[in-house]
């Protein structure tokens, strides 16, 4: 009985060793991507700055 709930617990961590990096992945892939959206609002309102100091 208490090899077949070690043996669970062992699929477990494993099942969570194969997942954690997929998660992460996606997670740093979904930051990067708010990140990039802020810098080109930023950017966005400095170019209409500049447009309305050259006109």
């Amino acid at each position: 009985m208490t090899g077949d709930t070690l043996f669970i617990i062992f699929r477990i961590l494993t099942l969570c060793l194969y997942i954690a990096p997929i998660i992460f992945v996606i997670w740093f892939l979904i930051r990067c991507l708010k990140i990039q959206q802020e810098n080109n609002k930023i950017l966005r309102t400095i170019s209409d700055k500049l447009d309305k100091l050259n006109n």
